[in-house]
């Protein structure tokens, strides 16, 4: 029998950042893990993707070296050479969290949990005893009756992330952030991409504009995009999958592979199969919260993509140091409000607050300023001027209500806007405040000043 104060269950970017915050504030914490510490973020997701993703936007920078005056004579991909690096990088992160449970005096326990009381949590074949539960279990791909994937022919975004050959040409299901990441991904190093979507849009859950200005980029690279569609079928062929459309671009196509990035699974089975202790589960299985990440159960928390909030890594982590510090006396609440996220196309696509859609509908009378990465003179010299910044304030108060920008180096810009809107900032003070030249960040100041129809280096017909 172990005794702690809090058992977090679930290590990813929400359980180890729960579990440290924790001890930061002299808990007693144990922590459980059923596979790889780190969860799918840093083992099949986040980190992975990105390594993936870094090593393809310097190939399709490299294959225009000439651009910069550079000579290259050779230019090829190692895919084996690719995977090995990505589990480098994995391991030695992976690494870096086990020396913080050390150091932090946290107890990591090996085993599928289970919650069998109040305070009591079955792992393998520990039982262990805490004044306080925090769940992180997390979600993984769904199997969708049709679209059930085989690991070969028919994949998820776990199994892309070890193909050691670039396929010749794939289809991918779904253009959120998954499907998009991967189409241009797998673009970059020649392969021919079909992107189907159910929806209007490619990342659909962005703003309109951006939305619409990303998916004429992605037409410039020759990826087939089809929105308003549907997979009817999928068979396996000895060469390898002829899939069936259905709906604004019918039609039959031979792919080599299948990349199915729709639909989650979350793993609240840690209280689902034992019902009488009382967790409430929400639609498809999520475990309801409150903005203190309690459950209905008290002492018993849960955050992270089981909840079904952000399905962030980063709100995961915030979530996490909110249910800490209430599972240990404090009174922290979450502010879903500000919460920043990123999608890593190419270009990126990163965005805070309201779309200009769901302010018009709640009724706000809003005002937009915009400015075009190919007025910045840092865009100019990175040969990246292909996107946009664009701002939504409040048109009574000015306050910035959404900031949502298109463009190299996306989802570091938008630390800023965060900033901004989780301090209720106006335009004009971002409009005010002195940026660095030349940088991008400069992109958002001159957005503001656009709002004003002040923007120096937007020509006057182009002003909102």
């Amino acid at each position: 029998m172990i005794q702690c104060d809090v058992v977090v269950i679930g290590t990813g970017p929400g359980g180890y950042v729960a579990a440290i915050r924790a001890a930061q504030r002299g808990a007693k914490t144990v922590i459980v893990e059923r596979e790889e510490i780190g969860g799918v973020c840093l083992n099949w997701g986040c980190i992975p993707t990105k390594t993936f993703i870094y090593s393809a936007e310097l190939y399709r920078k490299m294959q225009h070296a000439s651009d910069f005056g550079l000579v290259i004579d050779t230019l090829d991909v190692d895919m084996m050479a690719m995977v090995k690096r990505k589990n480098g990088v994995v391991r030695r992160n992976k690494a870096g969290i086990n020396n913080l449970f050390k150091t932090n005096g946290i107890q990591v326990v090996q085993g599928d949990a289970r919650i069998t009381g109040f305070n009591t949590v079955k792992a393998g074949s520990e039982t262990i005893q805490a004044k306080s539960i925090i769940i992180a279990t997390g979600s993984s791909p769904a199997q969708l009756p049709g679209l059930e994937t085989d690991g070969k022919r028919i994949i998820t975004s776990t199994e892309a992330l070890d193909l050691t050959e670039v396929p010749k040409k794939v289809l991918v299901i779904g253009a959120g952030a998954i499907g998009a990441e991967f189409a241009c991904l797998w673009n970059a190093f020649g392969t021919e991409v079909v992107l189907v979507e159910m929806l209007p849009n490619v990342v659909p859950y962005s703003d309109e504009e951006i939305s619409e200005e990303l998916a004429a980029s992605f037409k410039k690279k020759k990826i087939d995009v089809r929105t308003e569609t549907t997979v009817a079928k999928l068979d396996v062929t000895q060469s390898g999958v002829r899939a069936e459309l259905k709906g604004a671009h019918a039609d039959t196509l031979e792919v080599d592979l299948v990349l199915v990035s729709i639909g989650r699974h979350y793993h609240s089975e840690v209280v689902s199969e034992t019902p009488d202790l009382g967790v409430k589960l929400g639609n498809r299985g999520v475990i309801e919260v409150n903005e203190r990440m309690e459950t209905s159960v008290k002492g018993i928390y849960a955050i992270g993509d089981v909840t079904g909030k952000t399905m962030l890594a980063h709100g995961a982590s915030a979530e996490g140091l909110v249910a800490a510090v209430n599972a240990t006396g404090g009174n922290e609440r979450m502010d879903y409000r500000v919460v920043p996220a990123c999608t890593f196309t190419s270009p990126e696509v990163a965005d805070v607050g309201m779309t200009e859609k769901q302010a018009r509908e709640a009724g706000i009378d809003v005002k937009i300023g915009r400015f075009s990465y190919m007025a910045s003179g840092r865009a100019a010299t990175m040969n990246e001027q292909e996107g946009l910044v664009k701002i939504i304030g409040d048109a009574r108060t000015d306050e910035v209500i959404g900031v949502h920008i298109l463009g190299a180096e996306a989802g570091e810009l938008i630390a800023e806007a965060a900033v901004a809107m989780k301090m209720e900032a106006t335009v004009a003070e971002l409009a005010h405040t002195i940026h660095t030249h030349p940088t991008l960040a400069e992109t958002v100041m001159e957005a503001a000043e656009d709002y004003f129809g002040q923007s120096i280096h937007t020509p006057p017909k182009k002003r909102t």
